[in-house]
């Protein structure tokens, strides 16, 4: 008799998702081993901005470029100790989700199936040196999961749900990238309202972008006055078209005949971006600094954009391709002895600070060898290779008998009429593929093009693909065993 696959028996109505002592176990299990990297440093991996949110709360200061909703949630967690409760609650909430991703495909996936998809990740990719370091990085592909679980499951309860939209909520008030990320994902439902069933409700999915967009607007309405999400984003952006060349072009041709602050140091602007965001003495700063000059940053980004429309798309469009082939696990592990190291040993207790400084990354001696960084770039290419090969398959599954979805189709389930389904296409797996590729391009637009290509950009997504493909697998799996077998007498 053939094996039932886990999709094709899963039971009716809605999904349990409660936790049992099992369950538990297995999730305090892998939140241990995603720690680590943070285990191993002896203190949660930092990077430069840590330094700022940990000080916005503690200092009372706001700064121009990031919200403060992340050192808000840093505070309340940790209250200024240690920074490891915020990070032991990133890494549980990482491997919870990951988790609950595995059983809205799979709702029969045991422990077993838990552990076999658990450990390559916080072993074999990016995720770890992401989830382990005091930075709002991670919330960016939660924040994925957790549109694609409200978007395709139709089983979960209400509690869960407002957890999943409290999720998302938090994911956009804490990283300025996450707005278009999400935005740019919901319009997808629009597709998936015209071919999907259950059609997506869009109740569950616009609070959480309401509330996460006036949460943003509200802080800078407050602290500058202007009802921005972003008031100062061109600032990126004039960075961006600095480092390209365009706004060079629009200085050259304007500056005599206008006033910008900028024009003086033509001659000083360095072509690197993070340069003249970031270095002390930069025209930037020499200039009157972010604040200040943004009503001539808007002004010389609105005038370079209308004069040279083609040679921004088309550096925007290369900086995207760059973007999504640029990643690597635990990028940025320096001491950072004069941003974020300076914030802890002023702002943490001095116990803390003795800890931090005993740490392998404030000692130098945290780095990524080369064998392991070469398997992370082998295993998440190979994971982005099987997601993609199998939406491309699943679609001309779907259009070779002209009938466009129809295989992907939300299933019914099984009863003792209907014969067992083998082919390996379910459409939650479709969608959550789907999902998965257009938040590693989208991710890439946003912060590619606005900000310029770094390895932790992608790093911080990048192994939503290593996921997605081992369900993939795990679904080929369940198909080939069930398929049908003929006996003779």
């Amino acid at each position: 008799m053939a094996v039932i696959s886990d999709l094709d028996a899963r039971p009716a109505g809605r999904l349990r998702t409660g936790f049992d002592a099992p369950e538990a176990a297995l999730l305090g299990a892998a939140t241990l081993l995603m720690l680590w990297p943070a285990l191993y440093n002896g203190f949660p991996l930092i990077f430069s901005d840590t330094g700022t949110y940990i000080s916005q709360m503690m200092e009372h200061h706001l700064g121009w470029d990031r919200p403060p909703y992340y050192s808000m949630l840093l505070l309340a967690l940790d209250w200024g100790h240690n920074l490891w409760l915020p990070t032991i609650a990133q890494c549980a909430v990482t491997a919870w989700m990951i988790r609950r991703t595995q059983r809205m495909v799979a709702p029969r996936a045991g422990l077993g199936a838990g552990a076999l998809l658990l450990a390559p990740l916080v072993l074999l990719t990016a995720l770890p040196w992401t989830a382990a370091q005091i930075m709002p990085d991670i919330f960016t592909p939660l924040m994925v999961l957790a549109f694609a679980i409200l978007v395709l499951d139709d089983r979960m309860r209400r509690r869960e749900r407002r957890s999943l939209a409290l999720l998302i909520t938090l994911a956009i008030m804490v990283h300025l990238s996450n707005l278009p990320i999400y935005a740019g994902l919901c319009l997808c439902v629009l597709v998936l309202r015209l071919r999907a069933r259950p059609r997506p409700d869009w109740k569950h999915l616009l609070p959480p972008l309401a509330i996460g967009v006036t949460a943003l607007i509200a802080v800078n309405l407050i602290a500058s006055g202007t009802p921005s999400p972003s008031p100062y984003g061109d600032t990126f952006v004039l960075a961006r078209l600095l480092s390209d060349g365009p706004a060079r072009a629009t200085l050259a041709r304007d500056c005599p005949t206008q006033r910008w602050a900028l024009c003086r140091y033509q001659a000083d602007l360095a072509h690197s971006a993070d340069r003249f965001l970031w270095t002390a003495n930069s025209p930037l700063y020499r200039a009157g600094g972010p604040i200040h000059l943004i009503d001539q940053t808007n002004a010389i980004v609105r005038d370079t954009v209308m004069t040279y429309p083609a040679v921004v798309a088309r550096n925007a469009v290369r900086d995207t391709l760059r973007q999504m082939v640029t990643f690597a696990p635990g990028s940025g592990l320096r001491p950072w002895s004069a941003t974020a190291g300076a914030t802890i040993r002023r702002d943490l207790p001095p116990a803390t600070v003795r800890v931090f400084l005993r740490s392998r990354q404030a000692r130098r001696r945290l780095a990524i060898g080369e064998p392991l960084a070469a398997i992370v770039a082998t295993v998440t290419i190979a994971g982005i290779v099987a997601t993609l090969a199998f939406v491309l398959w699943a679609v001309v599954q779907a259009i070779r008998p002209f009938r466009v979805i129809a295989a992907l189709r939300h299933t019914r389930p099984l009863n003792k009429d209907r014969p067992i389904d083998h082919r390996p296409i379910d459409h939650r797996l479709f969608w959550l593929a789907g999902f998965v590729l257009l938040a590693l391009v989208g991710n890439a637009v946003v912060t590619g093009s606005l900000s310029g290509p770094h390895d932790r950009y992608e790093s911080r997504i990048v192994w939503l693909a290593v996921l997605t493909g081992e369900l993939v697998l795990a679904r080929c799996y369940a198909a080939w065993r069930s398929r049908p077998t003929s006996t003779t007498a």
